[in-house]
């Protein structure tokens, strides 16, 4: 899954590798050359799981991501 800056300030719904359902907002996109790994791209997602937490994913973590409107 490519992911891309557009998606900062999204309310997103994403479905992880492993199956799970998250819903947050895109607070924060990770340029690949500043990530760990270098080269994976990656977002924070804020509200994610729970209300005021904070999730932080590589874009290998992500089957799929869709904008909620």
């Amino acid at each position: 899954m490519k992911l891309e800056r557009s998606l900062e300030g999204k309310q997103v719904r994403i479905v992880t590798t492993d199956n799970e359902v998250l819903t947050g907002v895109v607070e924060d996109y990770i340029f690949p050359e500043d990530n760990e790994p270098e080269g994976v791209s990656g977002i924070n997602v804020y509200n994610c799981p729970k209300p005021g937490e904070w999730t932080g994913l590589n874009e290998t973590d992500i089957r799929s991501i869709e904008i909620v409107e």
